[in-house]
């Protein structure tokens, strides 16, 4: 009588040759984690692939997971060119996996879908709630008149469903904002920060900047909303005051081009470098563990696990005062907060960052504390006790270890 935990994260996993699957390391740490620590099965319903992608390269654990496989897809306009088929295998997921409770992670593509099929059948379901699809469309470059109308209208269509099924569904949202945004009347929501963090990946240090040039540091897709344009204009600023500031940009997007150009025009020869999506971890914390200063620049953000990353490996952080982030960083406290697309702020705050020892000292101690509070154990033990009190179901009285 092993419990099955059903995951709709719409994240995509690739299948190898062999039958093996690899998936996106959020999702993989997360699954790897949840068969160290309890003994239940994960049915994760997830797009798949069987052409290598570089950023589908975390194994799923062998042992207790099995994967539901839906029609590939990476984005809502990809799901929407295989939606027939798609809906279809979705509607038939609680009919072919019998699942004891259900998780939908939102936003996903027709995620609502499911979520109607699993009240039909009676399998109690929850909601993790972990963007703003309407906020994010309606401050995206990268879509511009009629696209950009009906791709908002679309998503205020998907909102408002959503908000009538949390009416009757348990949820939680991983930020304040995204709670304060998805509250339905009468009910306020609880709020779980999500976290990928393991024990490996922290780095203790008392202090960075102690050498030229300080390198600083951004980790994210290289899209539109998370602004790295304003990052490169606030470098440059520095540099023209006579300050050494090297970048490092991890990852990669469609603004990777436009961004190279950018950096060009702003920045000196050889101060900035562009590394790429990286798939290795021992390669990630390396940059971690190099960089003196973290930056996160978004304009739209659900809660930025990379400012967590970043303060694991005890890395001062500034970020923008958006979404999710003043839940991680308490400006002054445990990082820097700036407005959006200010480059004069940006390059103020990580200025007082490079001088002010005494403030650079506190921020990486409180942005450690912080780190300690948010790993991916402790939120999914969080997700456990969410589970067996809102839906009644409890899935780790078999706890495989503590």
């Amino acid at each position: 009588n092993m419990k099955r935990l059903g995951m709709y994260y719409a994240t995509a996993c690739y299948r190898d040759e062999q039958g093996r699957y690899f998936t996106s390391g959020g999702l993989g740490r997360y699954l790897q984690v949840l068969n160290a620590r309890y003994s239940f099965e994960v049915v994760l319903a997830a797009p798949v692939t069987t052409q290598p992608l570089d950023h589908l390269c975390f194994p799923l654990p062998v042992a207790r997971v099995r994967v539901y496989e839906l029609p590939y897809f990476e984005t809502f306009l990809g799901a929407m060119k295989v939606r027939h088929w798609l809906l279809q295998r979705l509607r038939g997921f609680v009919h072919h996996e019998s699942v004891h409770v259900l998780w939908l992670r939102y936003p996903g593509a027709y995620g609502t879908a499911l979520w109607r099929e699993a009240k039909r059948m009676g399998v109690p379901v929850f909601y993790e709630l972990v963007g703003d699809p309407v906020g994010l469309l309606s401050a995206s470059g990268q879509l511009s008149g009629w696209k950009r109308l009906i791709a908002v209208a679309v998503a205020r269509w998907h909102e408002y469903i959503l908000k009538q099924q949390l009416r009757q569904t348990p949820a939680f949202a991983i930020s304040t904002a995204l709670a304060e945004h998805y509250a339905v009347p009468n009910a306020g929501l609880p709020v779980i920060a999500v976290s990928t963090l393991l024990q490996a990946d922290f780095f203790q240090r008392e202090d960075t900047c102690q050498a030229t040039p300080v390198n600083v540091l951004f980790v994210g897709v290289l899209r539109h909303e998370k602004s790295v344009d304003t990052l490169i204009q606030a470098v440059g600023l520095l540099q023209q005051r006579n300050q050494p500031v090297h970048l490092h940009v991890v990852g990669d997007g469609p603004e990777r081009a436009n961004l190279e150009r950018e950096a060009l025009r702003c920045l000196q020869p050889n101060t900035v470098h562009f590394h790429g999506f990286q798939t290795d971890p021992a390669m990630l914390h390396r940059f971690y563990v190099n960089a003196d200063l973290f930056v996160l620049c978004s304009v739209s953000e659900g809660l930025g696990r990379v400012v967590l990353e970043a303060m694991a490996r005890g890395v001062p952080v500034v970020a923008t005062r958006v979404g999710g982030i003043p839940d991680l960083v308490r400006d002054g406290e445990t990082g820097l907060l700036v407005p959006p697309r200010d480059p004069e702020a940006l390059a103020h705050a990580m200025d007082r960052i490079i001088h002010d020892e005494g403030l650079r000292r506190r921020l990486i101690a409180s942005g450690y504390c912080v780190a300690e509070r948010h790993t991916a154990e402790r939120f999914l033990d969080d997700v456990m006790q969410f589970i067996a009190t809102h839906t009644g179901i409890d899935l780790v009285t078999q706890k495989v270890q503590s």
